[in-house]
């Protein structure tokens, strides 16, 4: 047994479709990122009134309610889309954009319940393996850290339990894993950020809205029950609020005020974010549609002169529900569109 470093480390995240059943990593399911976790552990402590001590006698621990962290490359084809998919709780996948090409675009929609999970593992040593069996994703972060540069995800996931000693994704199980598809999404210059008022008709190049930067963070609150349940681990996942999001966009400069009349009136707003790649054969290229059907500047513009040269302003809307779908998109919340070479859903 040997400590090994984390760039020679195997990982991987593979779809669970039974909660508490791990399943072993195969092609696809590779992971590339930092992970990191924590058990949550909680420690019983017993009276000591009566005891004729000034300590305790000792401890118990408790429940251990274990996160993992994920933080990654966004992938075309890989464990972003999985990720997504299971956060979401919906992924419908279409026949070829293009005969014979292979290209496939999956709608990745926001379900009222998530019916899949995900196994997390990584290796610990040469000869050990951390392993979470089943994971569900409560928050979901997708960000440009530059342009041109790669899109990230992080997603924070609860587990049923942390195994220590598994037989399912072993050493040489995870070092078997492989990647689908090695592009990762990149935005450049050359990809759109299309913004508008939510009553407007459909989004087009004409509503292109320049930025430096995006941020969009989606949280889905949920826990796991102290259940007494005839078996160990935590309990499948229970909802403890309301689906949110905010959408962080920096921009170069303040030219005019428009914004702030958006601030001031309340206006509800929907944009969408375009990140296109490689081509498919000769079909269509590579590529993630972020749909944001309505959103709200209710914080005001963060403008601070801080240099002696232009200063960028920041803008953070909140996301909530349409009423109906706005014209142009296909939901009343937040959905994606991911066309890589999958052609099965990512839920199936």
């Amino acid at each position: 047994m040997a400590s090994i470093s984390g760039s020679l480390t195997n990982a991987a995240v593979v779809k669970a479709g039974t909660w508490g059943t791990a399943v072993a990593a195969s092609t696809g399911d590779k992971y590339i990122g930092e992970i990191s976790h924590s058990l949550n552990e909680s420690v019983l402590n017993a009276r000591s009134v009566g005891s004729g001590l000034i300590m305790p006698l000792g401890f118990t621990r408790g429940n251990e309610k274990p996160t993992v962290n994920l933080t990654g490359d966004a992938h075309i084809h890989g464990v972003f889309g999985k990720v997504l998919s299971q956060f979401m709780g919906a992924d419908s996948v279409g026949s070829e954009i293009t005969a014979s090409q292979g290209d496939h675009k999956h709608t990745i929609t926001l379900a009222t319940s998530q019916s899949k999970y995900l196994s997390v593992a990584y290796e610990s040593s040469s000869s050990t393996v951390h392993e979470f069996p089943t994971c569900s994703a409560r928050s979901l972060t997708i960000r440009t850290p530059q342009v041109p540069g790669y899109l990230e995800f992080a997603a924070e996931l609860i587990a049923n339990k942390l195994e220590l000693s598994t037989s399912t994704n072993t050493n040489a199980v995870l070092a078997a894993s492989t990647l689908v598809d090695t592009e990762i999404l990149a935005p450049t210059f050359e990809d759109d950020f299309w913004f508008d008022t939510q009553a407007s008709g459909s989004l087009a190049s004409g509503d292109q809205f320049n930025i430096l930067g995006y941020e969009l963070n989606l949280l889905r609150p949920q826990d796991s029950a102290n259940e007494i349940k005839g078996s160990a681990g935590n309990g499948s996942p229970i909802y403890t609020g309301d689906f949110s999001g905010t959408l962080k966009v920096t921009v170069k400069e303040l030219a005019d005020h428009s914004l702030y009349a958006h601030f001031v009136n309340e206006t509800g707003l929907k944009c969408r974010f375009t990140i296109e790649g490689s081509q498919i054969g000769s079909g269509s290229l590579k590529s993630l549609n972020v749909y944001i059907p309505r959103m709200q500047l209710i914080a005001a513009p963060d403008y601070s002169l801080s240099s002696p040269g232009v200063n960028p302003v920041t803008y953070t809307f909140a996301i909530s529900a349409a009423t109906s779908n706005p014209t142009g998109m296909s939901s009343k919340y937040p959905y994606f569109e991911l066309i890589n070479t999958l052609s099965t859903g990512y839920q199936a």
